[in-house]
């Protein structure tokens, strides 16, 4: 664990970490305790998106919560790149350019905002974030309230030769973010990399990708980086898949795809590719692919 360089004071916290200073909400209890457990998050994810993004990319990081991987994505892209971070959430866009002001990242375009298959305007609640929770995790079609958010396509605001990666984290909204977002993806055909760990809804986002002309790899990277900045040797989440005798749960990992367009003919060494659109990793049909049972 890190030294809280504002103190004890407030909600937020100040943490030296891998990629930088990050603020984080003493309270959120997944992506603030990882940086101040292993001082990084997910970095597994990090060290894929290495091997896709280069200096002078534009990269899209929709979902961008407080900037974990906004961070580490804008320092790949370097100076001569560009990172446009979309965070619907008030307070965690004001965590988001904390970070990224903290770290001098002038090339990020930070927009308090979502995007969706559509242009409306959202009214969510206003989260407080003084209690402890996954704030993170937080879907805009759970959130009803009054603060009116825009969500925008991204067909509609975005036309740049050097979109070279899109990651896509938004909570149950893949599919719309996807389809507003079909023109830019036929023009610049970018790498994408999107959360799938939504049972209900991965047969429409596995069938939508394939319509886009995408192949796609299943991607399950765990919390514990046996790597990770601070050296930690135990894991802050036990990982595996857990079977509760109604469903299968992935703990301790995220459920991701990786998705390459299919004109590129890549053959990904080490990642399993998606064989149906009717197979998830917590699917119990379909587990032991993946536990390797």
């Amino acid at each position: 664990m890190t030294t809280d360089l504002l103190g004890e004071r407030g909600d937020n916290r100040l943490l030296a970490t891998r990629h930088g200073h990050m603020l984080v909400n003493r309270h959120d209890s997944i992506v603030g305790r990882s940086l101040d457990y292993y001082g990084e998050y997910f970095e597994q994810e990090v060290a894929l998106f290495r091997q896709f993004v280069r200096p002078g990319d534009v990269v899209a990081d929709v979902g961008a919560n407080i900037g974990a991987h906004t961070v580490a994505l804008a320092r790949l892209v370097g100076p001569t790149g560009r990172v446009l971070a979309f965070e619907p959430v008030r307070l965690n866009f004001q965590l988001l350019c904390g970070n990224l002001a903290l770290n001098s990242l002038t090339w990020v375009d930070a927009v308090q905002g979502g995007l969706g298959a559509r242009d409306e305007t959202l009214r969510i609640a206003d989260v407080a974030m003084s209690a402890e929770g996954n704030y993170g995790a937080l879907a805009l079609a759970e959130l009803p309230g009054n603060r009116p958010v825009p969500i925008n396509r991204l067909d509609g605001l975005f036309d740049h030769p050097k979109l070279r990666f899109v990651k896509i984290d938004v909570e149950g909204m893949e599919a719309d973010v996807l389809q507003g977002s079909r023109g830019v993806l036929a023009k610049f055909r970018p790498a994408l990399y999107v959360e799938n760990d939504r049972l209900d809804q991965s047969r429409d986002l596995l069938s939508l990708l394939q319509s886009l002309e995408y192949d796609c790899y299943w991607f399950l990277p765990s919390f514990h980086n046996p790597a990770n900045f601070f050296g930690v040797a135990e894991p802050l989440y036990s990982t595996g898949f857990v079977d509760d005798g109604t469903r299968i749960h992935a703990q301790g990992m995220g459920v991701n795809l990786l998705c390459i367009p299919k004109a590129a003919n890549a053959k990904l060494a080490g990642l399993l590719p998606v064989l149906s659109v009717d197979e998830h990793p917590c699917l119990r049909a379909c587990t032991p692919r993946f536990t390797g049972g």
